[in-house]
């Protein structure tokens, strides 16, 4: 982790820190010093202090109550399932009724999301240039929680649905976001572009 904390530091101080409407203009930019490095100690005391709170007044807090049941080495617990953080990937695979099926879709859920940065390819470097993404990104989100909570639920009719409903409208997102934008740069673009041909 550290050497990975260097790296950035380093690509940082060659390349410099870019604005929010990614004009590479020297000018316009804000010194690293000062700025950078009291907003950041800022937020580590919050997380600090956040973190030594839940560690020392409440260390029960995220844990399930199931786990203090007594064991049966016989049996197993119906109510087992994962972490949090891999919630959205246990109802992907839940959600295929074929097991070789589903442990392939598990693994792309989690692979996907590397590819976001290679079809990543819009002409404006915020957001905020692309409303219809910004829709798309507000819906990802809400599939991504729904899916969490749905794979804490049990198997029956309306669980099953929106478990399927929601694998289908995860990874749907991953390959209608780059053709949004790239539709969205050439009415951009067109818009930009058609009136400086026109004054000619």
């Amino acid at each position: 982790m550290l050497i990975l904390i260097v790296v950035h530091i380093l690509f940082l101080h060659v390349t410099g820190s870019n604005n929010p409407l990614g004009i590479k203009v020297n000018r316009e930019k804000v010194p690293f010093h000062t700025y950078y490095t009291i907003k950041d100690l800022v937020g580590v005391f919050i997380f600090l202090f956040i973190f030594a709170v839940i560690v020392f007044f409440y260390p029960t807090a995220f844990i399930d109550p199931n786990n203090y049941l007594v064991r049966d080495s016989i049996d197993t617990p119906i109510h087992i399932k994962p972490e949090w953080y891999f919630l959205f990937a246990y109802t992907i695979l839940r959600a295929i009724p074929n097991k070789t099926g589903g442990v392939v879709m598990l693994v792309l859920s989690v692979l996907i999301l590397f590819t976001v940065p290679i079809f990543n390819k819009r002409k404006f470097v915020r957001i905020r240039f692309y409303p219809v993404s910004q829709v798309l990104f507000w819906c990802f989100f809400t599939t991504f929680v729904i899916l969490r909570w749905v794979g804490t639920k049990g198997t029956d009719y309306p669980f099953d649905f929106l478990r399927k409903l929601y694998t289908f409208n995860y990874f749907f997102y991953f390959f209608f976001v780059p053709i949004c934008n790239f539709m969205w740069d050439c009415v951009l673009l067109g818009r930009v572009i058609s009136p400086v041909k026109s004054g000619e």
